[in-house]
């Protein structure tokens, strides 16, 4: 049986049609808890993760702050490489069309690392639910639960694909066997399997990580309500300066757009020497 480890643009594999990259519509997304009750949307939406998941950490006497504000903070990074690193997929994917081995290898270095990044995002943020049981970001995992362990499966393979080779220790777990690597379109195919690896998959990467988001921000600030409700109010406060300084900067923007504003910034002298014409 002939071994597949090519990349292939022209053609769809026939053996899967994939899943749509759809949420687990039995788990509801998050909802802002009674505390949030009647508080303004665009307070709430001030409100930031890593302020609120250090406050209430803090006032709960929690063993681990420091590690789970840098896990959050290690998830919002990868999610940045994870999106930089979907263009150096497309950009790969593209030279393909140009084919050659070297152009073919840089695109599997370029998604293995892509999944790398949707790996380390799946486990942080399976460390951050574990260990302060919070419920809706708990939710949050199940709901995506199918799309994020496609991908752990996915770089699972990359990283031990010499145990897939016929003869191999894992060669029974592929219902393709001849199919050891390919790329069909923007989906990466391995084993009869098709995982998105396009510009929608980090699309949906971002939808996940904008309800964890919301998640932890409500738990958060359920469990400040619950222990220091003092410590939740001063959350708002500074959420809501955010608000308000963010208005003002808008107000001022918007003055200084307008022609003859007394604040306006000056004209560049090249500008207005090239109004008055060509020097004699």
């Amino acid at each position: 049986m002939r071994v597949r480890v090519i990349a292939d643009v022209r053609r769809i594999a026939p053996f899967s049609r994939g899943r749509n990259q759809l949420p687990n519509p039995k788990v509801q997304p998050p909802s802002p808890p009674d505390a949030l009750h009647g508080v303004p949307a665009v307070v709430i939406r001030a409100l930031e993760s890593s302020d609120a998941l250090r406050t209430a950490l803090v006032a709960t006497k929690h063993r681990q702050v420091a590690g789970l504000v840098i896990a959050l903070g290690a998830v919002e990074s990868y999610f940045e490489a994870a999106r930089r690193q979907q263009r150096r997929i497309e950009r790969a994917r593209t030279g393909l069309l140009r084919s050659s081995a070297a152009r073919t290898r840089t695109l599997f270095d370029e998604v293995h690392f892509y999944l790398i990044c949707w790996a380390r995002i799946a486990k942080l943020s399976r460390f951050i639910a574990h260990s302060t049981r919070f419920r809706q970001i708990g939710l949050v995992l199940r709901r995506y639960h199918a799309e994020l362990t496609e991908r752990v499966d996915g770089r699972d393979h990359l990283e031990h694909f010499e145990e897939r080779f016929p003869g191999g220790p894992r060669r029974h777990e592929l219902a393709v066997p001849g199919d050891l690597l390919n790329m069909t379109g923007q989906f990466l195919t391995y084993g009869g399997r098709r995982l998105d690896v396009g510009p929608k998959s980090v699309r949906l990467l971002r939808s996940i990580l904008t309800e964890f988001r919301s998640a932890l921000i409500f738990d958060s600030f359920e469990a400040l309500a619950e222990s220091q409700p003092n410590l939740a109010v001063a959350l708002l406060r500074r959420a809501r300066s955010r608000v308000q300084l963010a208005r003002v900067m808008r107000r001022i923007g918007n003055v200084m757009a307008e022609p003859g504003s007394a604040i306006a910034p000056p004209a560049e002298p090249h500008l207005a020497a090239d109004a008055a014409g060509p020097r004699r």
